[in-house]
């Protein structure tokens, strides 16, 4: 999949150094302050021998390091059940701070957008597939975290909120099975009616969000995927930090879609954006 820039040898989990032999050897990750770094036990390691040896010989070992107690918690499962005990998923980084997730994910928002583009210079506008979905998703969280693109096998709580997302006991796949059935098969979406396209979104972007089933960056990819649809229709894309702007509104839109099926609140919100960027951009112009 080209765009997808895949360095495994490179992030590896935030790797850094390996030092002893035998059952002596000890793997450091560099840990969440400058200088510290924390050691994963060999019943935990991810990487085998050979991958590990070979990225050992080009490391640097530092001088002095202080070690901590490994961060991350049921390291022995799937990826996505992997996690520090401040919720922070592991990561190619090995990064323990949210501030440094946040930043590398505005990095693959850019990298999505650039996809994007990409389809829009076919021929003919592309559908939304589940395939593109995904990939869309590994454009956006691929050079993070190892399960971009893969449905989640855990249930969600985000923040303090009463709203969860509980794994459905045949997992995902069905549940996407009927999105696609209902709302993907009905793109490319088209319309001459700039009203018709905000509520489709809307449809689109709710129903996704209520299924959540990625385990990171749902939300923007709900966004991104509306993007598409508003660029096949000559509209502007959209700026997630829109939400946060009106973080009330939209939050409180998409329960309206997650409890009621609502989609006009999010559909209010979409026109509001769009009017808002097609301001920006025509004041851009007339700058120049």
């Amino acid at each position: 999949m080209t765009g997808i820039r895949w360095r495994w040898e490179e992030q590896d989990f935030g790797f850094r150094f390996k030092s002893g032999k035998g059952k002596n050897t000890a793997e450091y990750y560099q840990a969440s302050k400058p200088g510290e770094y924390y050691v994963v036990p060999p019943g935990q390691r991810k990487l085998d021998k050979e991958q590990m040896d070979s990225l050992a010989e080009g490391a640097t070992i530092p001088t002095a390091s202080n070690v901590i107690v490994n961060p991350w918690s049921n390291y022995d499962l799937h990826w996505d059940w992997i996690e520090s005990a401040d919720g922070i998923c592991l990561n190619y980084a090995g990064c323990l701070h949210q501030e440094e997730i946040a930043r590398r994910e505005d990095e693959g928002v850019a990298r999505a957008r650039e996809f994007l583009v990409g389809l829009l210079d076919r021929p003919e506008p592309s559908p939304l597939t589940v395939s593109l979905v995904r990939h869309v998703h590994r454009e956006l969280m691929g050079d993070i975290y190892p399960f971009a693109g893969e449905w989640r096998t855990v249930a969600l709580h985000k923040g303090d909120g009463p709203t969860k997302w509980p794994l459905p006991p045949s997992g995902i796949q069905p549940i996407i099975d009927t999105f696609e059935r209902d709302i993907l098969n009905r793109t490319p979406f088209l319309a001459d009616d700039n009203e018709a396209v905000y509520s489709f979104i809307s449809e689109l972007m709710n129903e996704f969000i209520v299924i959540h089933p990625f385990r990171e960056g749902n939300g923007r990819t709900a966004f991104i995927l509306g993007d598409l649809i508003l660029m096949q229709n000559s509209l502007l894309p959209l700026s997630e930090y829109d939400q946060h702007r009106h973080e009330a509104a939209y939050y409180a839109a998409c329960e309206a879609g997650r409890l009621q099926k609502n989609y006009g609140p999010l559909a209010h919100l979409i026109a509001e954006w769009e009017e808002e960027a097609r301001a920006r951009w025509e004041g851009t112009t007339h700058e120049q």
